[in-house]
């Protein structure tokens, strides 16, 4: 039985990381190696028409994913291929846990809720055992929606069970055209001990956090080394280990291996120090990368940070000071602060130079403290039609705050590119590798490449 995995992404233009959808390859890998014939097209840097592909291919079943940020080109999708071709569909994601009944409603055969290693395959299985007494095998799988015979929507138990990381397959990155990524990544946990209100990485299928231990991390590197020899991987965990002793005791280990890797880290600023630099930079590391927010203590507060703007400070002035090339990420337009609290950041921009400065509004993401509470804080939630604008770099006037204009955010993001380009920061866009402070803001045509 033929499988072709889609990740149905608006095309965003060089405003993405070019990166392979880790969920989609650990399910694409999964189901290889249950023996079944696997494709993946990622839209978000492949341009063929998918419709194509289908017909070339010609697959048994078609499993979708998408952010909500694509829900309008992931919709029209499923509903062309249900409506052209004789394939079941199969849908997953965040967005399609949070809102299964309307994907169902986008013409999708069953979606899967949470974690889709839990239930992909068993669906595949049962798929394959024919029509016949399909509901009932249904049934019987956990976390998944679909309708019956009448029409009906049917929501399966929900599983008791998550993933264990440790016992996953490491991941067949041969899977993907690998001409279209500038890199190759590893994910290592899922969720984050930490709650900001902002984020979604504590959303469904992830509030019981777990990382993989270093011996398995470790049989992953040398994977990967075996695989492609020399190489540079980004670490896509939100938090490089979630604790001090074993990000120090796996830089001993890499240290030991001396595997020809070098690699970009994020880490909260509260868990930056001197030592975990110094053995970073020991062992490859090239570049931190801090998810600051804001400088703005009476903001850091707001959004549930655990923070403070002196510790953000001192964490990019520590990564400067021994030589570790420093990013940071920065939001405006954050609940609880004025303009001259949202402008703070470049404060400690100005005194600290972090290498790498990106700054962009703040947007509502389904599955987040914000999105749950969104009335109480003065966000306007838009309709589905709209989940486009809920991208760090679209355009602020589309997005509808009481407490902040978009006008108003448009003037702080334009106060920022002024400000950066006045201390010498050069913009994404004019960008080459020479270039020691680079900065992107929504006006850029482009973002980083990691």
């Amino acid at each position: 039985m033929k499988v072709l995995f889609i990740n149905a992404s608006k095309k965003w233009e060089g405003r993405v990381y070019r990166e392979y959808p880790y969920g989609i390859g650990i399910l694409a890998t999964l189901t290889d190696q249950a023996g079944y014939d696997v494709r993946i097209l990622d839209m978000a840097v492949d341009y063929r028409n998918y419709m194509d592909v289908i017909r070339e291919f010609n697959p048994d079943v078609v499993a979708v994913s998408f952010f909500s940020p694509s829900v309008q080109i992931a919709s029209k999708v499923i509903e062309s291929i249900a409506t052209e071709f004789d394939v079941y569909i199969l849908v997953g994601g965040i967005h399609s846990t949070l809102y299964p009944t309307s994907v169902l409603n986008y013409g999708a055969d069953v979606v899967l809720k949470g974690e889709g290693e839990l239930n992909f395959v068993p669906v595949l299985d049962s798929i394959k055992d024919g029509s016949e007494g399909l509901e009932k095998r249904l049934s019987k799988i956990p976390n998944l929606v679909y309708k019956d015979s009448l029409g009906m929507v049917v929501e399966t138990e929900a599983s008791k069970d998550c993933v264990d990381l440790d016992k996953l397959p490491i991941m067949n990155r041969n899977l993907f055209d690998l001409s279209f990524y500038d890199h190759h990544t590893i994910l290592t946990s899922r969720c984050c001990p930490f709650q900001c209100y902002f984020c979604c990485s504590w959303a469904p299928g992830g509030k019981r956090g777990r990382i993989m231990s270093p011996n398995r991390i470790m049989r992953e590197l040398e994977w990967l080394v075996e695989q492609y020899g020399e190489l540079t991987l980004y670490w896509g965990d939100e938090i490089f280990f979630w604790n001090r002793e074993d990000r120090l005791k796996f830089c001993d280990m890499l240290k030991e291996r001396n595997l020809p890797i070098k690699f970009i880290v994020q880490l909260r600023a509260d868990l930056v120090e001197e030592d975990l630099v110094e053995k970073l930079i020991l062992v490859g590391c090239i570049k931190l990368c801090i998810g600051a927010e804001s400088g703005s203590d009476q903001i850091l507060r707001a959004i549930n940070k655990k923070t403070t703007a002196d510790v953000i400070e001192k964490a990019i002035q520590t990564s400067v000071k021994l030589g570790l090339a420093c990013k940071t990420w920065w939001m405006v337009g954050l609940p609880g602060g004025d303009r001259t609290e949202q402008l703070k950041a470049l404060d400690i921009i100005e005194r600290s130079r972090p290498n790498e400065v990106a700054v962009h509004q703040f947007v509502p993401l389904p599955g987040s403290y914000f999105w749950d509470h969104a009335e109480e804080y003065g966000i306007r939630l838009p309709e589905e039609t709209s989940f486009e604008n809920l991208n760090y770099y679209s355009d602020p006037s589309n997005l509808c705050y009481d407490y902040i204009s978009g006008q108003e955010l448009h003037s702080i993001l334009k106060t920022y590119q002024e400000k950066l380009l006045q201390w010498g920061y050069v913009p994404t866009d004019m960008a080459d590798a020479n270039s020691k402070y680079v900065f992107t803001t929504p006006f850029q045509k482009t973002t980083f490449e990691i």
